[in-house]
């Protein structure tokens, strides 16, 4: 149902009007191709100018834009060293050097042939500005709360698709964790710790001043983990070209975000793209490739297979048989008994197995063994390419610029047919007008294209069905004979009206005879499924058009005071496919005749501000203020489609269709096709205003009022719509005010508290639905919510910046203290209906730092900067909801694998629960011993004591069903973070590598889990060889010649190895606490080796070649797995891992040109 051609008419309008505007850039530093500009021609008699351009600790700046005064378009910008060469006519004309966040210089050439700048006298830290809440600029010297800026050199040095990625141990507080959706795939952005439980805890994300959304599209929730397979779509962030990044300035604190009220309550990541220079016309070409493969698998055995039952005839010729699942069956070398020649007159390792006679009347499926095992793993995964490649175009007079880019993002995956494409178009446009208006326009189209997008979970999930294959499954033959193109099955039981012989018709049911490609693997039965058949047959395709930008007038009024409007908006587009063909064995059955997703919706939202600014200077004080208005409307609509069975639906059922994998929205049959929309909005008033004296002391105060639509409904009862928020903060410039010793350069005391609010979910609470047929009107589900009110975070914040020994050496150092309160919660009430609560409250408070220093050693140019942060977060649950009647705390909790993760007064938020194992008390260990006195006198059993495991008749463990979830086993979330930056250059040549690490938390590997259980483990195999090597044997009430392992409880007793591993292990694991891991890990997370080939096409036309790696090795980890990824970005589920698309470690190289 591709009915939107319209919509996509426009998108590409829209991306072609982007395109024909950055085709028409301005002719004063722009020409047609093969002809040169006329101001951008060099004369014979011009004279050559070059030097360095540098901050005050002596620091190349890259991208200075350099101009000759007066003459328009000839200019260059500087290097990636700082260099510059600049042809001018005149010896005495003055070059303008200007450059963001510095002090623009003017500097006469006086004849000179060398000239070289420091764009400032005193440290950056004094002049840079930085870009705040609202798109406000200010000195960084006068902000009174944390930020940290990522620039894009440090964003690029190792690009990664998702940009989010790459902040990854590089700002101090910030926790990133990838989803295991592979390239495009979302990554969960925390600042601080985790704020709210039923809603968001990640940041806003702005784009030049204006909000966007970036929900992640799939999230995985906790009951969906361990059903079928599941992955997770991208995020808004994915999207973003990284190469079109200027710079990323977080504001982690509640005070540095407050002017954007409840949508960031849980901070901010300002990103600043790139716009024209002025000068004239330059171009940058960036390409990397790296080859990818997977960081780590899982240690798989291969030793033993699944059991081989044959059935032979008089003569001892193998008829039929049976092969079990699990591998806890004889060795792989053992199968070359079964021998066996196909129709084809070949011979191979297998037998015949007889399938469900109902569904493959008298067929046989031949089973095809091996007698050797290896790592299947090799085949399965192939080195995955990803490609990013962009051309940028930039350039522009003092008044006008432009920059237009292209980039694509393209990955082959790890996995066969798995890949992602992205395109992206951005454009920016600057005018300035009668040096008083200014009009600046950002236009962004980005398009992209997944298929098969890879994720974790079990059943349908071609990773999990590659891992638990039994290890005599010969998978080579398998994997190249993965489908049969001519089956033949029959169609469960399905009713329909049968033609009798007088032409009346009569209700029955019957089988249908179907014909099509078939799945072939060794096993017929639910569940089960040819990993190969999975990647290759069945597929996947999701499209995401995304169009968004803004257009923003700033006039100055009169001396100091200036008007800002602004108008931004961001239309999304997303339209998803998905096929699954028939034979494949969901855990219900078999797919009789495949089945057909198909679905589509589109997102629009505009947001607009008006800001009324002032900034003025009298005397010793420093006045700004800001006083604005802003709204923002979403509205949304969503189609869907399930056809159930994928065949043609005959709507007078008069007979059963035999048409299969028919995947189409005309497939299936009525009340497949689902639609919705949705609408929502806010807007707000602000005022912000600072006041500094002599640049040593400021003080600021923010205030917003926000109207929700959400609280509309309850007006009624008085509840107001309209909720207001502020913020105050301090600093003092200490190294201004007194005298400190020479080394000790400058020291910030900075201090701020703020409230802020986030609203409640916007959805109709008393909503009632009505049965089109009957008329009835169905109830809500929902009880009255009593007291609706924001979420409201108050947050403290204090901390230092200083720099010692002629600015080489910085520290920033910072402590916060945020209660957020009003949590919104849903509990239940005694009749079954949901109840919203706004009762819980959650701490966090922290300490992050930052320290960092810059050697220089002798005249030989070698330079090393070197960069570390920590951070340390606690996190505290103050109160969650309880019952009215009985005053009991609700049990507010998520479940995966046996792990109840529990929300509840006085613990913490991702606070982890299991059933403990059942162990004999005194009374019971008495009692049991007593009922079998005969047996254990006879020696048959043996006699059982206090604290001993209560076993299974198999010899397994079991959990204590009495007492649920009551052992604490550990938080998921890492108490400490770290990242170490490092910079090396010398000449031309750079070397960077960046280690980053975690402390603390638990992560949950399911994996290991299934593996035990289904005797693929190394674990299991070990203990298996052990056993026979030592002769070591079960407890005679579990048989003769059982292998046996020791129990661990002190008894001495010794069980089956088998059933021991399958109850500790597999789908409902009794010791599900051994799965659970240690968190801690620090691995190398980036390494850059490059070198710069100066003047290679030209004057300041330079040519920039790395190697580079990422992910490439762990310094230290205790978890068989990554503990960093998770098959969920979802709330309280980043700690689990459920056979996951594994992490790639990525080796290749970089390329950068700038003409």
């Amino acid at each position: 149902m591709n009915n939107n051609s319209n919509e996509k008419g426009q998108m590409f309008l829209k991306a072609a009007f982007a395109a024909l505007l950055a085709a028409g850039v301005p002719a004063q530093y722009a020409s047609a191709a093969g002809t040169t500009a006329p101001n951008a021609l060099i004369q014979a008699n011009e004279n050559l100018v070059q030097g360095c351009v540098t901050d005050a600790t002596g620091e190349p700046l890259i991208g200075v834009s350099v101009v000759v005064k007066g003459a328009t378009g000839l200019g260059v910008v500087t290097d990636i060293d700082g260099n510059y060469k600049i042809n001018v006519k005149d010896k005495n004309a003055t070059l303008v050097f200007s450059y963001i966040g510095y002090t623009a210089q003017e500097v006469k050439i006086a004849g000179r042939t060398n000239v070289d700048v420091k764009m400032a006298d005193e440290s950056s830290v004094l002049k840079e500005v930085v870009v705040t809440a609202m798109g406000i600029k200010r000195k960084e010297t006068s902000l009174t709360y944390s930020t940290q800026q990522v620039k894009a050199s440090d964003l690029n040095r190792v690009q990664d698709p998702n940009v989010a990625n790459s902040l990854e141990g590089k700002v101090s507080g910030v926790t990133i964790t990838p989803s295991a959706g592979g390239a495009g795939g979302a990554s969960k952005i925390l600042l601080r710790g985790n704020k709210s439980i039923m809603g968001k805890s990640t940041p806003l994300i702005v784009v030049d001043g204006v909000p966007m959304s970036n929900n992640t599209r799939g999230e995985v929730g906790s009951g969906s983990m361990l059903a079928v397979g599941a992955s997770e779509g991208g995020d808004a962030l994915s999207m973003i070209n990284p190469d079109d990044i200027e710079s990323i300035n977080v504001l982690k604190g509640a005070n540095a975000a407050a002017l954007y009220g409840s949508e960031a309550a849980n901070g901010v990541l300002m990103i600043t793209t790139k716009k024209g220079r002025e000068g004239k016309m330059a171009i940058t070409v960036s390409s990397n490739v790296t080859f990818d493969n997977p960081l780590l698998t899982p240690d798989i055995q291969n030793v033993y297979g699944a059991s081989v039952t044959p059935v032979r005839d008089d003569a001892g010729n193998i008829t039929s048989g049976k092969v079990g699942i699990y591998s806890w069956g004889p060795k792989v070398s053992e199968m070359s008994q079964y021998k066996m020649t196909g129709a084809d007159g070949q011979s191979y390792l297998g037998l015949p197995v007889t399938m469900n006679s109902e569904k493959f009347s008298g067929q046989l499926n031949n089973v095809h063994l091996r007698d050797y095992a290896k790592n299947d793993l090799d085949d399965f995964y192939r080195t995955g390419v990803t490609t990013n490649n962009s051309i940028a175009l930039s350039g522009g007079t003092d008044k006008m610029s432009s920059y237009f880019s292209y980039g694509n993002s393209h990955s082959d995956g790890m996995l066969p047919k798995n890949s992602y494409n992205r395109h992206t178009l951005s454009f920016r446009q600057d005018f300035k007008f009668f040096d008083r208006l200014s009009i600046n326009v950002s236009m962004n189209y980005i398009q992209t294209k997944t298929k098969n997008r890879p994720g974790g979970g079990v059943a349908m999930n071609p990773i999990y069905h590659m891992y638990t294959a039994a290890r005599n499954i010969d998978m080579d033959y398998y994997r190249n004979n993965y489908v049969n193109e001519t089956g033949n099955w029959r169609s469960e039981p399905t009713g329909y009206y049968k033609k009798n012989s007088d032409n009346t018709y009569s209700w029955t049911t019957d089988r249908a005879d179907l014909t099509g490609p078939q799945q072939n693997w060794a096993y017929q039965e639910s569940g089960q499924n040819n990993p190969y058949w999975l990647l290759k047959q069945n597929n996947g395709v999701n499209k995401d058009d995304r169009f968004f930008g803004n257009v923003t007038g700033t006039l100055d009024i009169y001396d100091g005071l200036s008007f800002q409007a602004r108008i931004g908006m961001d239309f999304s587009k997303y339209e998803t496919d998905a096929r699954r063909y028939a034979t494949t064995w969901i855990p219900s059955g078999m797919e009789d005749y495949g089945r057909y997703w198909w679905g589509y919706s589109k997102t629009t939202e505009i947001y607009t501000d008006y800001m009324l600014n002032y900034n003025k200077t009298f005397g010793d004080w420093d006045v700004s203020a800001t006083l604005g208005w802003v709204g923002h409307t979403t509205k949304g609509e969503s189609h869907s489609y399930d056809s159930g069975n994928a065949t043609y639906y005959y709507a007078n059922r008069q007979q059963l269709s035999t048409l299969v994998n028919y995947f189409s929205t005309s497939a299936g049959g009525p009340g497949t096709l689902s639609q919705g929309k949705s609408s929502d909005w806010n807007k707000g008033a602000v005022f912000t205003a600072q006041v500094g004296w002599k640049d040593k002391i400021y003080v600021d105060g923010s205030y917003r009022e926000d109207w929700y639509r959400s609280f509309r409904q309850f007006k009624d009862r008085g509840t107001p719509e309209h909720y207001g928020y502020f913020g105050f903060g301090a600093n003092a410039i200490v190294s201004s005010l007194v005298k400190l010793p020479e080394w000790f350069n400058y020291l910030k005391y900075r201090a701020s508290y703020s409230e802020v609010g986030n609203s409640i979910p916007n959805q109709v609470y008393g909503s009632q639905n009505i049965n089109l047929e009957t008329g009835a009107y169905t109830p809500s589900q929902w009880a009255t919510f009593k007291n609706p009110r924001p979420e409201k975070t108050a947050s403290f914040e204090t901390g230092i910046e200083s720099l010692f020994l002629n600015n080489r050496l910085s520290l920033d150092l910072t402590y916060y203290n945020a209660t957020m309160s009003n949590l919104y919660l849903v509990g239940t009430n005694a009749s079954g209906k949901s109840i919203p609560m706004n009762t819980c409250k959650i701490r966090n408070q922290g300490v992050e730092a930052t320290v960092g220093y810059d050697f220089k050693f002798g005249a030989q140019g070698l330079r090393w900067k070197t960069s570390y942060n920590v951070s340390y977060n606690s996190n505290k649950i103050l109160r969650t909801a309880y019952d009215e009647k009985t005053g009991k705390e609700n049990i507010i909790a998520s479940y995966v694998g046996g792990v109840q993760v529990l929300y509840k007064e006085g613990g913490k938020f991702g606070d982890m629960y299991v059933t403990d194992l059942k162990r004999y008390t005194e009374a019971s260990a008495a009692k049991y011993n007593k009922r079998n006195a005969s047996k254990i006198e006879a020696g048959e059993l043996t006699a059982v004591k206090e604290g001993w495991y209560v076993l299974n008749s198999k010899g397994g463990v079991q959990m204590d069903s009495e007492n649920t979830y009551g052992k604490y086993v550990g938080n998921m979330n890492a108490d400490w973070q770290m990242g170490w930056t490092n910079s090396f250059s010398y000449k031309d040549f750079t070397l960077s590598f960046l280690i980053n690490g975690r402390i603390g938390g638990k992560v949950l590997s399911m994996t290991e889990s299934f593996l035990d259980g289904y005797g693929l483990s190394q674990r299991s195999a070990d203990a298996r060889l052990n056993a026979e090597a030592k002769g070591i044997y079960a407890d005679k009430v579990y048989g003769d010649n059982v292998l046996g392992i020791q129990l661990n409880d002190g008894s001495g007793r010794i069980v089956p190895i088998e059933g021991y591993y399958q109850a500790v292990g597999g789908v409902a694991p009794q010791d599900i606490e051994r799965y659970l891991y240690s968190g801690t890990n620090f691995r190398l997370r980036e390494l850059s080796l490059g070198y710069t080939f100066r003047d290679l096409f030209g004057a300041n036309k330079n040519l920039s070649l790395s190697f580079i790696a990422r992910n490439l090795f762990f310094l230290y980890k205790d978890a068989p797995v990554d503990p960093d990824v998770s098959l969920s970005t979802g709330t309280g589920l980043s700690a689990f891992e459920v056979f996951n698309m594994p992490s790639s470690r990525s080796f290749g190289f970089s390329l950068n040109v700038n003409f």
